[in-house]
């Protein structure tokens, strides 16, 4: 009898134990207002590039980054930040683009942009390569904005389809895992 008082009072001893650490780890991992907006501010820092940053390091000559348009090819082709390459995400699969960036140069990061700072496909394509372990950057502003702002740094291209084209679609990722805008 005394083994089984033992027993059950070791059990009791084992569940509250078990229940306060559990209380414990739950309530460590729980992060505050301001971790949760000091970890927004450095992932923010982390992968968004600035415009004026980025102008400014093709002035030094020393380019911080490969940019790629994520745009269609004829609103690349029409104009685009002077350096850029075309990668079309709104007309490519995952596999697609994970197979595009793959190819690209690895010596600097690879900084993404779109149609405008309202287009979420350069979200949506880095989210993408991140579950592939391919980690890009993107512009804090879009193409429209880019040319407004930054109209020494932008190409033209042979043709003026893109213009309409090139204002701020709404860009989603289908079921399928298609990009589109």
């Amino acid at each position: 009898m005394a083994d089984l008082k033992f027993l059950i009072l070791c059990a009791l001893i084992a569940v509250v134990c078990g229940s306060l650490a559990s209380l414990a780890v739950s309530s460590l991992s729980q992060k505050s207002a301001g971790d949760r907006i000091k970890d927004f501010y450095l992932t923010e820092s982390a992968v968004g590039v600035s415009p004026a940053d980025f102008t400014a390091s093709l002035n030094n000559g020393n380019p911080m980054g490969l940019a790629v348009d994520l745009r269609s090819k004829s609103a690349y082709d029409a104009s685009h930040l002077s350096g850029a390459v075309n990668v079309p995400a709104e007309s490519m699969d995952v596999d697609q683009l994970v197979t595009a960036f793959s190819k690209l140069p690895k010596d600097k990061p690879i900084i993404t942009y779109c149609y405008s700072s309202y287009c979420m496909l350069s979200i949506h394509v880095g989210e993408a390569l991140a579950e592939h372990g391919i980690f890009v950057k993107h512009m804090n502003l879009g193409w429209q904005e880019m040319g407004a702002n930054f109209p020494g740094y932008m190409t033209n291209g042979t043709g003026a389809a893109a213009a309409s084209e090139a204002s701020a679609p709404s860009c989603s990722i289908s079921a399928n895992a298609t990009f589109s805008c």
